[in-house]
């Protein structure tokens, strides 16, 4: 198979992002249950950058898999980070090598989360 970019443009600046992983959730700061999140999502495609293919960035978030409700060790009813991120109500870009990160009520596709404004860096 040839190492052509299947990666969409719109994705393109998260490559270049850094990984962050931490002993805590870097969007809320909670510490358990901690997950590693691929900011640039494995099906979206590849990227290659002198016939190498690059390395996708991630960050810890909390949360177990995909699920978006869960207990926190109070027994109190949270979202979870990892959980909105896949549910869309959490973004990331890459604004100049600074992560940033965006949440929203309800889901929103990605193209529209970049016309927001709200975003934090991390």
């Amino acid at each position: 198979m040839a190492d052509i970019t299947t990666l969409d443009p719109i994705y393109q600046p998260l490559m270049d992002a850094p990984t962050i992983k931490l002993d805590r959730c870097a969007v809320c700061g909670r510490v358990w249950p901690l997950n590693d999140h691929h900011i640039v999502w494995r099906n979206w495609g590849q990227m290659y950058r002198d016939g190498k293919k690059l390395k996708k960035p991630m960050v810890t978030l909390c949360g177990n898999g995909s699920n978006l409700y869960g207990l926190a060790p109070d027994g109190t009813r949270v979202k979870w980070c990892h959980g909105k991120a896949h549910q869309l109500m959490l973004h990331f870009r890459n604004d100049r090598g600074q992560l940033e990160y965006l949440e929203t009520d309800e889901p929103t596709s990605y193209y529209a989360a970049l016309e927001m404004d709200g975003w934090r860096p991390l």
